[in-house]
């Protein structure tokens, strides 16, 4: 699979808003660093695919509050 070049800040900053806005507080450190480990691994089209099962996760869950 060839990684395309991206941001590895915003790969890391467009998947820390879809947990932030889903768990809606801020992350401890702990899961601070382990998020941007993760993200840091992931070419342009893994890191879309990942928002977007979140992204579906998210709004699955909040249709059941």
């Amino acid at each position: 699979m060839k990684h395309e070049s991206i941001n590895p800040q915003y790969a890391e900053d467009e998947i820390k808003e879809v947990f932030l806005d889903g768990l809606q507080r801020d992350f401890s450190r702990e899961e601070e660093v382990l998020i941007s480990r993760w993200t840091q691994s992931f070419n342009k089209s893994e890191r879309a695919t990942i928002i977007n099962l979140l992204k579906e996760l998210l709004n699955k869950h909040k249709r059941h509050d």
